[in-house]
């Protein structure tokens, strides 16, 4: 009938349990990273930029700043070659989980949201170690007035914050 341990699928207890993290409320996928639409002329302008600061660091003997251009310029090389890979984010009732890792409530100081369709459209969370700051999760199609609604039982939300971060403007603006 059932395997031992997996509730049947029908089961109102069992489409709402999510192992031992409580309740799913919301859940949504999205690529772990945005793919551009990139011009000969982007690919061009990165080639001369890492060139031209690849000799000027060669030049002024600063080998570990040549060596961050090497590995800059593989990375995007290797970002380009694969597609992302689908990440699934959930709020659950005891915290968030984002692929494999799962942050409890208590690790997680508020949050905030920026939607500015159709360029930016990200939830923010700001965690209290002071190590990992803060990470984005991108909405895609999500309602935001749901996710608002959804978080706030949960967390504080961070009004303040009405802008995107520096990196992910960067990114976007860079197409990287």
């Amino acid at each position: 009938m059932f395997k031992e341990g997996f509730p049947p699928t029908n089961s109102a207890e069992g489409k709402d349990k999510i192992s031992d993290h409580g309740t799913l409320i919301l859940n949504w996928r999205f690529p772990e990273y945005a793919q551009y639409q990139r011009s000969g002329s982007w690919y061009a302008a990165i080639i001369i930029f890492l060139l031209a600061f690849f000799c000027y660091a060669i030049l002024t003997a600063n080998f570990l700043f040549a060596l961050f251009l090497i590995l800059f310029g593989l990375v995007l090389v290797l970002r380009v070659r694969r597609s992302p890979l689908e990440v699934e984010f959930k709020i659950l009732e005891d915290g968030i989980s984002i692929g494999e890792k799962f942050y409890e409530w208590a690790e997680i100081k508020n949050f905030h949201l920026i939607y500015r369709p159709p360029q930016i459209k990200r939830l923010y969370f700001d965690l209290k170690n002071t190590f990992f700051s803060d990470f984005s999760v991108p909405l895609e199609k999500q309602n935001p007035l749901e996710i608002r609604a959804a978080l706030k039982k949960y967390l504080p939300e961070d009004l303040s914050k009405d802008s995107e971060s520096l990196t992910d403007s960067l990114g976007r603006l860079l197409k990287i």
